[in-house]
């Protein structure tokens, strides 16, 4: 854990939306305001930069055209001359305009440390869709420029050095201050199943749903569970479909986007949740998600598909990992699992052992250490 810095350490974080007034946030946005807080435990003195993007689905498909900008309102480098350190969290794509905004800052400042957050890397696969496929075009004509200008990489990757330049290996991490631990649900005769998340494909969500199709399909099996969808996001209009056709609509409910307050209320009425279960579409394997934090912060067991981060060297019993691929989840499975947890540990000592797990894991005043370390 980092202390309180004894220098004139002073930053600034550059990031592409509004937090303040953001009336839906998000995990990213959520993120940003944890990382923000642990330079502030730290003693170090951050301000967040909004530099304005593209947010229609025109503009954002327009600026990843060739000869056409990004679209992004980066600052004035002038403006960055009184601070030792600037973190810049990777936009859509690495752009020329980026890369300008760079040597700019290094120019007025050549004792600015610049440092970029990379979310998720290896990212080309993601990016490899008709839509994206521009994008992707003009992230590789810039990104080998960034070793001119980047000091350091911040990755949750285990690469020590990406496009030529050193990292600085983070794990994701969440203000616990901000999340309080879930209450004991009502009942554990029903298993009542929460997923969270702008629903995209590698969620891996249509899984669950024919693991469910195939557990109904099996007289034998009259346990009633109940799989809570909160979020929106591109894949919802496909799941409802897959749903439907299912004939699962008793047991898959779409609450769309929920706040703060209804999303807590959902978290305490449910015994399990479920982390990513597609990430090998996007040719990932090991799984550094603010979902899972957020999991392990609530005090709440989880289902995943691939190898948690935090979990590889510190193993726990209460994360069950189903095969990284496309079959169906076993359901009975994962019936047996979550009897097993709630059968051997009270609902209180069990969310009372998985938040004191986050606590000593995944707390954000530890998973920055790294970062606090290098700009001090």
């Amino acid at each position: 854990m980092f202390h309180s810095s004894q220098n004139n350490a002073r930053g600034c974080f550059l990031f592409y939306h509004d937090i303040q007034v953001a009336k839906k946030p998000d995990g990213v946005m959520n993120k940003v305001r944890a990382q923000l807080s642990a330079f502030d435990m730290a003693g170090i003195p951050c301000d967040l930069i909004n530099c304005k993007s593209p947010e229609t689905f025109f503009t954002k498909g327009f600026s990843s055209l060739p000869l056409v900008s990004d679209l992004i309102h980066w600052p004035d480098p002038r403006l960055l001359s009184e601070y030792t350190f600037v973190y810049i969290r990777r936009p859509a794509f690495i752009s020329k305009e980026l890369i300008k905004f760079m040597s700019g800052a290094r120019k007025q400042n050549p004792t600015l440390k610049i440092l970029l957050e990379l979310p998720t890397y290896p990212y080309d696969h993601e990016m490899s869709t008709p839509l994206l496929y521009a994008a992707l075009i003009k992230d590789r004509l810039n990104r080998n420029k960034l070793r001119l200008y980047v000091d350091r990489i911040v990755t949750m990757s285990p690469d020590s050095s990406i496009f030529g330049t050193t990292t600085i290996p983070i794990i994701n991490g969440v203000d616990l201050s901000g999340i309080a631990p879930k209450q004991a649900a009502r009942s554990l005769d029903t298993i009542n199943i929460v997923s969270a998340a702008l629903f995209q494909p590698w969620h891996g969500i249509d899984r669950l749903i024919e693991g469910l199709a195939r557990f109904y399909a099996d007289s034998s099996h009259d346990r009633n569970i109940i799989l809570h969808l909160a979020g929106d996001g591109g894949a919802i209009r496909s799941l409802k479909r897959h749903v439907r056709r299912l004939h699962l609509s008793e047991h898959v409910l779409f609450h769309g986007y929920c706040d703060h307050n209804q999303l807590n209320e959902l978290y305490d009425e449910c015994s399990l949740a479920v982390e990513c279960l597609g990430l090998s579409r996007k040719s990932l394997f090991i799984s550094s998600s603010l979902k899972s934090r957020e999991y392990l912060a609530k005090g709440i067991p989880f289902l995943c598909a691939n190898e948690i981060d935090v979990f590889i060297d510190n193993p726990v019993d209460f994360c069950m990992v189903a095969p990284n691929d496309e079959t169906p989840i076993d359901i009975e499975r994962l019936v047996n699992f979550h009897d097993r947890l709630y059968n051997v540990d009270s609902q209180s000592n069990l969310i009372s052992r998985i938040r004191s797990y986050a606590e000593s894991h995944v707390g954000i005043d530890r998973t920055m250490t790294n970062v606090i370390n290098y700009v001090s």
